[in-house]
């Protein structure tokens, strides 16, 4: 098996992959962090009786 001229990994092409393998994590983390916050930020809504609801069954 002969072995290619140019190898595949190099100075140059080592932050192109670099770049390319670490954008859909960098981009996941960022909109799950957004979504997160959304959730958070939501109002819970309240059961009025929920102690006698809790308290009765």
């Amino acid at each position: 098996m002969k072995y290619p001229l140019v190898p595949l990994v190099n100075d140059l092409t080592f932050s192109f992959l670099v770049f390319w393998l670490w954008l859909p994590v960098s981009l996941l983390l960022v909109l799950l962090i957004v979504w997160l916050r959304f959730l958070l930020s939501q109002d819970i809504p309240q059961v009025k009786g929920y102690r006698s609801v809790v308290l009765t069954v």
